[in-house]
């Protein structure tokens, strides 16, 4: 390529050429040579994978290096330039009165939520269960600016002590950042959200209700689409990884198969999963531990964990990435897309 130097040479000889003829018009890129889209993600070992049908030109994706925090893995990470890319999230979900809860009738497959959206790439949400004929979501749900579902607000072993745990949620905000951060839907139905985490334990006694004083520094939560999950993995560019305060039960210091979602400064959109449970031989998975030393060190400043294990999974046009631990694709209640 002709450096910059060169050419502004050529243009002042041109300039005191006697010459009638104009010069003819090239499409030359005046500045630096053009440089690898996410440079510090390749320089990790990730590999741009390119049979997996046609993407947007602000959407990537990579497959992982042979191992991941000193563990063999496979995983894969979609990548979207959030200034031209969509993030929504997917599934019918509504209060029942008679269920009395948040939720659904139906699941579907990460292959059905994509035949309906046809969202570029899909991974799944957040948690749920099932019962008494109806998928309740444990994690909130926030569309088109308004909450679907909230965070769900209690835990207990025996049904006689109970904690109110705050819970990780992933935002869009309405002056359109993200953060991660963590929210408690109250008895009076506000929907706070807070800096920092209740620091509850199941070894110790339960604190009190989150309120507006209680954590500190709380908000009402102004969203324009939010998906909840389990563990916020980093806030505000540190790694927090906090199972122990949130409270529900994903094996977070054992290795299984994870899905999360992040964000980096310059509002790149990361989607993670990656396999486990010994499908490809000698591939356990990863702790949230791991999963958050990987998007720290992919860019990202907020990321969340969302469900696993048999849910994890990532379709890129349709097509499956990581092989499912449950040998197919587990139908899930919701689920998040970038187009």
């Amino acid at each position: 390529m002709m450096t910059k130097r060169f050419l502004m040479m050529l243009f002042f000889a041109l300039s005191f050429c006697s010459c009638s003829e104009s010069y003819p018009e090239h499409p030359w890129e005046w500045g630096e040579e053009e440089q690898e889209e996410n440079p510090s993600i390749v320089e990790q070992g990730w590999v741009v994978v390119d049979n997996l049908g046609e993407l947007p030109d602000y959407i990537k994706v990579y497959k992982s290096p042979d191992k991941l925090s000193g563990k063999k893995a496979i995983a894969y990470i979609a990548v979207a330039d959030m200034s031209k890319a969509k993030f929504e999230v997917l599934g019918d979900i509504a209060y029942s009165e008679k269920a009395k809860g948040y939720g659904g009738s139906l699941v579907h497959t990460p292959s059905e939520f994509y035949m309906s959206s046809k969202a570029s790439v899909i991974i799944n949400g957040g948690l749920f269960f099932y019962s008494n004929n109806f998928y309740y979501t444990q994690n909130m749900i926030i569309r088109d600016g308004k909450m679907l579902a909230p965070n769900q607000n209690y835990y207990s072993k025996d049904w006689v002590k109970f904690w109110y745990p705050t819970i990780g949620a992933f935002c869009q905000m309405k002056d359109g950042t993200f953060k991660t951060t963590w929210t408690y839907f109250t008895s009076d139905k506000i929907n706070y959200c807070y800096p920092a985490p209740a620091e509850n334990d199941i070894k110790k006694e339960p604190l009190p209700v989150p309120s507006a004083s209680f954590p500190a520094g709380a908000e009402i939560l102004e969203a324009t689409t939010a998906i909840g999950g389990i563990i916020v993995l980093l806030n505000k560019g540190e790694i927090k990884n906090t199972y122990v305060q949130e409270m529900l039960e994903v094996g977070a210091t054992a290795n299984h198969p994870r899905t999360a979602i992040g964000i980096t400064p310059d509002k790149k959109m990361i989607f993670f999963v990656c396999e486990g449970r010994n499908q490809t031989e000698g591939v356990a998975g990863l702790t949230t531990a791991d999963v958050a030393l990987v998007m720290k060190n992919l860019g990202c400043i907020e990321a969340l964990n969302l469900d696993g294990g048999g849910s994890s999974c990532m379709l890129v046009n349709g097509k499956e990435t990581i092989k499912g631990s449950d040998g197919k694709q587990r139908k899930v209640l919701t689920a998040v897309g970038l187009r």
